[in-house]
């Protein structure tokens, strides 16, 4: 009988790259690699930005029509005092009124600014920051609020 030198070597190599392909897929398809997955739902958009800190958002929803402002409530989840002056999705600015928020309230932002994000039923996707100001000591700190993940949802 012949014994083929290598054989084993060549089928355990094999088994390995498909291993390592497969792991990969599973990989990119968990969005574990930036860019590699299919991006954010509109649930976990909604549970990363319920959770989020100092202003968590609550309840948002973004209209067709173009000439609605966004609905927008936030929550304070903080003890502090904070004003809320600015609201920005990607490079539109919502113009808020400054509406202060006590530790632990939550409010509707109030703004003047509509977006059009399309049809209705036409996904948005938003990259949001948010500025507030927050008093210390008798001096008063501007600071800004930028969420690692965007703003998902459908328009209404």
């Amino acid at each position: 009988m012949l014994h083929r030198k290598g054989q084993g070597t060549t089928e355990y190599l094999i088994i390995l790259a498909v291993i390592i392909v497969i792991a990969l897929i599973v990989v990119g398809v968990l969005g574990w690699i930036p860019g590699v997955g299919t991006g954010i739902t509109q649930s976990q958009s909604q549970a990363y930005w319920a959770s989020t800190s100092p202003f968590a958002m609550t309840q948002y929803e973004v209209f067709s029509d173009g000439s609605t402002a966004p609905i927008i409530v936030l929550r304070n989840q903080t003890s502090n005092k904070l004003t809320l002056t600015d609201i920005r999705l990607t490079s539109t600015s919502l113009a808020t009124t400054d509406t202060e928020f006590t530790g632990g309230s939550e409010k509707s932002a109030v703004n003047a600014t509509a977006i059009d994000c399309g049809n209705s039923t036409d996904p948005y996707s938003y990259d949001v920051n948010i500025s507030y100001s927050r008093t210390v000591g008798g001096s008063t700190l501007n600071l800004t609020q930028v969420g690692i993940r965007p703003l998902v949802g459908v328009c209404t």
